[in-house]
């Protein structure tokens, strides 16, 4: 049986400051610092074999504190990255005006960026890479992704609309969600627990 642990990376300055963030924004705050360390010492609790992370630089960033405490293999992926927000990246949130975008709420995407539609499809292709080749092995992976992407992730695998996913699920810095994949279980997979924040307090 292969074991997700999943987190998202650090609090970011650019987080508490609403800003969008790029493939390259994300400066991890001193209170994102201090939410690592806590999952640290949870994931000492934990055998983990392996992990997964987004090749942006406040999942690397999270990644490398806990690889000095966890000594294990690490993999950098583009798969999991943060939606796209292409020329609107470094913007605060509230300056964009989602309304006057052309498409629906699953289609429509800033200039040169990316809809919630593609970031699924992103998803999705991960999660199958994943248990076409882990599915069968003892193994616990940590997961190091994003917010909005662990959403839809998460959401995709409970069955959720893409909308549903993004506006109910809540999926917080250095939380961790566990899901285990064995063929015993009707979908392949189940879900132990999501956005656990119980380290962080």
């Amino acid at each position: 049986m292969a074991r997700l642990l999943i987190t998202r990376h650090g609090q970011t300055k650019e987080n508490a400051d609403g800003i969008m963030q790029g493939k390259e924004h994300g400066n991890v705050s001193e209170g994102g610092f201090e939410q690592i360390n806590k999952l640290i010492e949870r994931l000492k609790c934990e055998k983990i074999d392996k992990i997964i992370s987004s090749d942006i630089p406040r999942c690397k960033v999270t990644t490398k504190e806990i690889l000095e405490k966890i000594k294990v293999p690490v993999k950098y992926t583009p798969l999991i990255r943060e939606k796209d927000n292409g020329e609107w990246a470094g913007k605060k949130h509230k300056d964009i005006k989602w309304g006057d975008i052309e498409g629906t709420f699953e289609t429509r995407k800033a200039p040169s960026g990316e809809n919630l539609l593609e970031v699924r499809e992103r998803g999705r292709k991960f999660f199958e890479e994943l248990t076409e080749k882990f599915k069968d092995k003892d193994i616990t992976i940590l997961i190091v992704a994003h917010g909005a992407f662990l959403k839809i992730f998460i959401g995709n695998l409970l069955g959720m609309t893409i909308q549903d996913s993004i506006s109910k699920l809540c999926i917080e810095h250095c939380s961790l969600t566990e899901i285990e994949i064995d063929n015993k279980y009707k979908e392949g997979y189940k879900f132990n627990f999501i956005n656990d924040t119980s380290h962080l307090k």
